[in-house]
């Protein structure tokens, strides 16, 4: 008999399964329209836990993903909420839950597992590998400038939107990008949902997500989805935002234009990962 046997959370165990991974990662407890958005991704049957006796004391999750590798499109699980209570590690459950995982993408008929990393050094034992970089800048008032001789498209132009009302558009863009960038995956509305609202809130107002799109006379080119944090205490204002766009030439100098010269500090991530971490 298993010490901590292995099976699939039922509905009214996902509050103890959440907690098992706030604790793991210092987290707490999501808003109500945060919860909303999480259970209309969630997928109860990828998301298993580990019990000792009754209590929760492991987990892992994966959500079903069509995702762009070289030539195709490809059904895979995007790995997630991969947590052992403090108590209980190192008495094997994170292995049990791995090896258990991958059995049941295998059964699926998924030949790949993809996640972004938390702790990098965790996966390489259960068969996961590097598939792409993450990259963070630190960006000064003016110093967010492209190169001179970088490509310029005097057809193009800038236009601020609201970000949900703007979210065909967007789409648009996203599925140019995908149908020849690997590592992106295809958005559902759940996922264009958790994107373009901030669901931190309960009324929306921690975070006010913008959005600015580069388009010319056929329509959006480019977009830049971010946010921005005011700093007053250090005199600035901080800003994180990601962007996806085809590749015309012109559009990055346009979005760098457009999304550098409000902050004087800014952080972006460019992914297009494959597999390197676990949350979504």
């Amino acid at each position: 008999m298993d010490t901590y046997p292995i099976r699939l959370v039922a509905e009214d165990e996902l509050a103890a399964f959440l907690a098992v991974d706030q604790h793991a990662s210092h987290g707490a407890p999501m808003s109500e329209r945060a919860h909303a958005n999480f259970l209309a991704r969630l997928e109860f049957g990828r998301t298993l836990a580990a019990f000792d006796g009754d209590t929760i004391v492991g987990g892992t999750g994966a959500f079903s993903f069509q995702m762009r590798v070289p030539g195709a499109m490809a059904a895979v699980a995007g790995v997630s909420l991969v947590a052992v209570l403090p108590s209980h590690r190192r008495q094997g459950i994170l292995s049990a839950l791995m090896r258990r995982q991958l059995a049941d993408v295998s059964e699926r008929g998924e030949a790949v597992a993809v996640l972004f990393a938390s702790e990098s050094g965790i996966y390489g034992r259960y068969g996961y590998g590097r598939a792409s970089w993450h990259a963070a800048y630190r960006l000064q008032r003016g110093e967010g400038t492209l190169a001179p001789g970088a490509p310029a498209d005097p057809g193009l132009r800038l236009r601020i939107a609201e970000p949900l009302s703007a979210r065909a558009e967007l789409a648009k863009v996203y599925d140019l990008a995908l149908a020849e960038r690997p590592g992106l995956y295809a958005r559902t509305e759940p996922w264009w949902d958790r994107l373009l609202t901030d669901l931190h809130s309960e009324d929306g107002s921690s975070q006010q997500i913008r959005c600015v799109l580069a388009e010319d006379d056929s329509g959006p080119r480019a977009y830049a989805v971010f946010t921005s944090t005011e700093c007053w205490d250090e005199g600035t204002t901080c800003s994180a935002g990601t962007w996806s766009a085809n590749s015309t030439p012109g559009c990055a100098r346009w979005m760098t234009r457009c999304c550098t010269c409000w902050p004087t500090r800014a952080g972006s991530g460019l992914w297009s990962a494959m597999g390197c971490g676990c949350g979504w």
